[in-house]
């Protein structure tokens, strides 16, 4: 038996489909094929279901659509030329499993190979690309509706244009522009904003000799850019189409400019319960798409507090945009701000990356800004995106920074990198209320939280809405299933422990706010360390928000001094300015500061 999701919802055995049921029926089984082999809590599964269309007793429904599914899936079984034994769907503790080989559900299917493809070279890589494009029927779960369907499909469609962008630059390489110009041309009109096939479409038309018929796809294509999104087709596109204008664009039996290499693939596994952020991410992929000057790197920095959540939306941003970027997602974990492992230095991030593009880096006694630029030549010219996540300072970020319109750099950084010229600045604050609320509730389930709302927004409150601290008090409340919400309340309310019941496992507020703490205090500059004592001082302060003066008598210092101090706690996201003159401390910095 096999469960197809790629297209119409379908389940195919021995060559024939058989009807699953009604639209409801069909949801349930894709839900639970998605996590094929893992537990779907029953809460999840009504809301992938129903969406916010809940009936009245959702239990017993679902409970009527399992029983169903189950005969089904025991005729099913007979219907099996082997006569096999029916997919088990069983009931555990923490939801409804259907164990599934995953190679018999398509959408896990396509991933393997995917995967398989990254990790081969040469013919093998080709073989599992072209199979993965077997695997595509058009538009995922096309037959169901709702917001949990929608979200499957835009993820697997992501995938999608991945595979198939590898797949056509594969197949140019070895000289098949047919085949290319042939399965395109059927995607496109599916995906025809999907600018990396656009291009690789049109190289396929050129090296069938076909340039005529291109270009007038570019006018096509263009215009439709304009009307659905209002700006001209990216730089890559542009230049493809004046590189055709001109006669310049290579064809196979001229020599490919398409690496034959593995594409990196490095993204960590997206935020499964992400919320809010919409203005955010809308941001970051309006700065990555603006139009720069010629070899100029789109680049967005986001900053912000520990614990607010940068590095989630960065990947989670990195997901969404990397259909963009078809030859490789690259990662870099700085440590700029961690406790832990020192900060990565330039020159190892750079041979990091030279080993992630299949290529040796160069000796040690290469210096960094030499390796930096041996990069930005093997680079040149590919549509890549580069994640460098926990920065410490502009000065480890500059070397890592390559050329070219098709690329672009997401950076992290609890400090603003002011010194990175053209960079777009995207400073990140907490949730809002309503948001750190409905982060509590996807990690809890929603049912704690509809049971006990006023103890869930104070608990949100008292987290300073802040994601990492929510979600660890979320964990505390996941592993202690008896708890009522109140009583974790009632230990966050009290100042003595309210850091103790964010840290589980040794990860939480205390631990992140550490490394801010510990690169003021550890410091070799006097100055550095004069503003972790200021941070310590400034935790006796009785009011929320303090005058600069007040904190120069608090601190036995010249308000010029102790301005230097402040703006410097300002800087390590250890201290609010609110206005000029004014600074606040949250209740969580306050109480770490007390520790300190």
């Amino acid at each position: 038996m096999r469960i197809k999701l790629l297209g119409p919802m379908d389940v195919e055995v021995a060559g024939r489909s058989l009807d699953v049921g009604p639209r409801q029926r069909r949801l349930v089984l894709a839900a639970l094929a998605v996590d094929a082999g893992s537990p779907v809590p029953i809460d999840a599964l009504i809301e992938r279901v129903w969406g916010q269309d809940t009936p009245d007793a959702p239990r017993s429904a679902l409970y009527a659509h399992i029983a169903r599914l189950r005969h089904f899936l025991t005729r099913a079984a007979r219907a099996e030329e082997s006569a096999a034994k029916p997919v088990p769907l069983v009931k555990g503790a923490q939801g409804y499993v259907l164990q599934i080989d995953h190679r018999d559900v398509d959408l896990h299917h396509i991933g393997s190979l995917a995967e398989d493809a990254r990790a081969a070279h040469g013919e093998q890589r080709v073989l599992a690309l072209r199979e993965a494009m077997g695997l595509w029927r058009g538009r995922p779960l096309v037959n169901l509706m709702g917001y949990w369907a929608s979200t499957i499909r835009r993820n697997a469609e992501s995938q999608f244009i991945g595979i198939a962008s590898a797949w056509a630059a594969d197949e140019l390489r070895l000289g098949n522009a047919q085949a290319v110009a042939d399965r395109l041309a059927k995607v496109l009109d599916s995906y025809p904003l999907a600018e990396p096939l656009e291009d690789l479409y049109m190289r396929a038309l050129c090296a069938l000799g076909r340039t005529s018929e291109a270009l007038q796809h570019y006018a096509a294509v263009r215009e439709q850019i304009a009307e659905q999104l209002g700006h001209e087709p990216g730089p890559q596109l542009r230049d493809l189409h004046m590189a055709v204008l001109r006669g310049e664009l290579q064809t196979p039996h001229q020599g490919t400019t398409i690496s034959s290499a593995p594409l990196p693939r490095q993204l960590p596994m997206n935020v499964a319960h992400f919320v809010g952020r919409t203005e955010e991410l809308a941001w970051i992929e309006d700065a990555l798409a603006t139009p720069r000057p010629q070899a100029a790197t789109p680049l967005v920095s986001i900053h912000g507090a520990a614990g607010v959540g940068k590095s989630a939306l960065a990947i989670h941003a990195a997901h969404q945009l990397a259909h963009r970027y078809p030859e490789g997602q690259m990662y870099v974990e700085l440590s700029g701000s961690g406790t832990g492992a020192p900060p990565l230095s330039p020159s190892e991030a750079l041979a990091r990356l030279f080993r992630t593009l299949g290529t040796e880096p160069p000796p040690p006694a290469v210096q960094a800004d030499e390796a930096a630029a041996l990069l930005r030549s093997l680079v040149a010219g590919r549509r890549m995106l580069l994640v460098l996540d926990n920065a410490s300072d502009s000065d480890q970020i500059k070397p890592l920074l390559l050329n070219g319109g098709g690329f672009g750099v997401i950076v992290t950084s609890r400090q603003p990198l002011s010194a990175l010229g053209g960079a777009g600045q995207l400073p990140v604050r907490p949730l809002s209320v309503d948001e750190a609320v409905a982060l509590l509730g996807r990690l809890t389930g929603p049912d704690r939280v509809a049971a006990e709302p006023a103890a869930a927004e104070a608990i949100a409150k008292l987290c300073q809405c802040l994601p990492l601290a929510v979600t660890t008090a979320a964990a505390r409340l996941v592993s202690r299933p008896s708890w009522p919400l109140a009583e974790l309340h009632a230990r966050l309310a009290d100042e003595a422990r309210r850091l103790d019941n964010l840290e589980i496992e040794g990860i939480g507020v205390r631990a992140s706010l550490s490394g801010s703490y510990q690169r003021l205090s550890g410091n070799a500059d006097p100055a550095m360390r004069a503003a972790a004592e200021a941070f310590k001082l400034l935790s006796g302060c009785s009011q929320p928000v303090v005058s600069l003066s007040d904190a120069a008598q608090l601190l036995s210092q010249s308000n010029a001094r102790a301005e230097l101090c402040l703006e410097r706690l300002v800087d390590a996201q250890l201290l609010e300015s609110v206005s000029p003159g004014r600074y606040q401390m949250n209740d969580l910095l306050r109480l770490f500061a007390q520790e300190c």
